[in-house]
């Protein structure tokens, strides 16, 4: 049986002296963090396990990194190892090439060529964390780590299997409330694909979060946007306060509250929709979105973000593989809302306000959204049968006709062929404009 590692997160309700260790770890760590990139960001940054052996040098000049784990402190130089060497990926170092072209003043050539590199940690940060690499035990109720003499009070809402391992925990912090996260290792493995049977195509936008092949269409539940009124209210009574004095911290603590209630609604949302979905279907196709672009859109950038696209589809993609489902990515460009998934024609352009549209080559009224979760659909299932092979049992989309062997709905005569015009006549000459997967009219 293979191994599969899974991540657990439970809330912590430490004391007043767990607290203050928790935060000594948090501030520790996060000064290990800044003094090793302030002294080489000017020069390559040595290996990981060369700044490991700096570390016992840097407690005799501060003796109170000495009072943490000192293993959370390994961590935390690994991890700005690892974060120098992934500013140097291929794409990164394409876009880091680019704000250096398109930088003029001083000040946007020196963010320019910085970017992609690590970035000094803020203590004003709502979220700290540290992480604990071992000798983590998990018993009634309470979580034992080094430097903690007794164990740390969590709630424990859903049971850790008694057949897994704790590799490690990471303990974090979001405004006010503490968290600690399992990395966990189980002997079960992942499931063997199930046999296609159901399939579904979903278009995310706006209007309506999800838009489902079969006709039905998800709200979007715009939570960001519904707190708003809240959140300017937070802000202001904020800015009335003298900055670090007991009323400041309040306010700041209010609207850390009212920020992580927005997301912890948002992700519970995600959550539930994301589990139902690869739940009932076999086969989810979807189709790959270019967000870090779309979010540069200064119109709709704020309701983007409010909708959390990304982190649904990233559920969706493990919760697939963790039941043995179908998950299936579409290429970015597929023009899914503009052409016809009756017969395939494409619009030259079709503009966002416009939700309805008629095709000229077979007089189909089209919903937007719902017909390009069926050009989403047809084109995931021609990609599944290409990747399973011929021998593909066969995928029946949720109410709705068979698909032929392309992945398809059987296409309507057009009017020109059932009236008897023949192919290259000069009636023809208005429906040239075929989609990239075009359907043949001769037969």
């Amino acid at each position: 049986m293979s191994i599969m590692l899974q991540g657990c997160k439970y809330r912590l309700y430490p004391n007043k002296q767990q607290k203050e260790l928790i935060e000594k770890h948090f501030g520790c760590c996060r000064f290990v963090y800044n003094y090793f990139w302030a002294k080489y960001k000017d020069d390559k940054l040595p290996s990981k396990y060369k700044l490991q052996s700096e570390l016992p040098t840097l407690k005799k000049e501060y003796p109170w990194l000495k009072e943490v784990n000192s293993q959370s402190l390994q961590v935390t130089v690994h991890n700005l190892s690892d974060a120098y060497s992934r500013a140097f990926d291929k794409k990164i170092v394409a876009a880091r090439k680019k704000a250096i072209a398109k930088a003029r003043t001083k000040k946007q050539k020196k963010r320019a060529y910085s970017h992609g590199f690590p970035n000094f940690k803020s203590k004003k940060h709502a979220k700290q964390s540290f992480t604990v690499p071992q000798y983590v035990e998990l018993k009634d109720n309470l979580v034992y780590l080094p430097k903690f003499k007794t164990g740390i009070k969590l709630e424990l809402h859903r049971p850790l299997s008694d057949k897994c391992t704790i590799q490690r925990a990471s303990i974090s912090r979001h405004g006010n409330k503490y968290y600690i996260a399992f990395n966990i290792e189980t002997n079960k493995g992942l499931p063997v694909k199930v046999n296609p049977e159901k399939s579904i195509g979903l278009d995310m936008g706006l209007d309506n979060f999800l838009a489902y092949s079969d006709g039905k269409k998800e709200y979007n539940p715009r939570y960001l946007i519904k707190s708003e009124r809240r959140l300017k209210r937070a802000n202001r009574q904020l800015a009335r306060k003298k900055k670090h004095s007991s009323n400041w911290f309040k306010a700041v603590s209010r609207l850390q509250r009212l920020h992580a209630k927005v997301a912890n609604q948002r992700l519970d949302f995600l959550h539930k929709l994301s589990s139902a979905i690869t739940k009932r279907y076999d086969v989810i196709c979807v189709e790959s979105l270019g967000i870090k672009n779309m979010v540069k859109n200064k119109y709709l950038s704020r309701s983007i973000s409010d909708a959390g696209w990304g982190e649904f589809l990233r559920q969706l993609k493990y919760k697939s593989e963790w039941k043995g489902k179908h998950y299936v990515e579409i290429e970015e460009y597929f023009p899914s809302s503009k052409a016809c998934h009756v017969c395939g024609y494409v619009l030259d352009k079709l503009s966002l306000s416009q939700r309805t549209w008629t095709c000229p080559a077979c007089g189909t009224v089209h919903d937007r959204d719902t017909n390009a979760a069926i050009n989403i659909e047809q084109r995931g299932l021609a990609t599944l049968q290409s990747a399973l092979g011929a021998e593909r049992p066969e995928v029946t989309p949720v109410e709705r006709g068979s698909v032929d062997d392309r992945g398809f709905l059987p296409p309507k005569k057009h009017p020109l062929a059932e009236a008897g015009i023949p192919h290259g006549s000069s009636g023809w000459a208005t429906y040239r404009k075929l989609s990239p997967y075009p359907l043949d009219w001769r037969e």
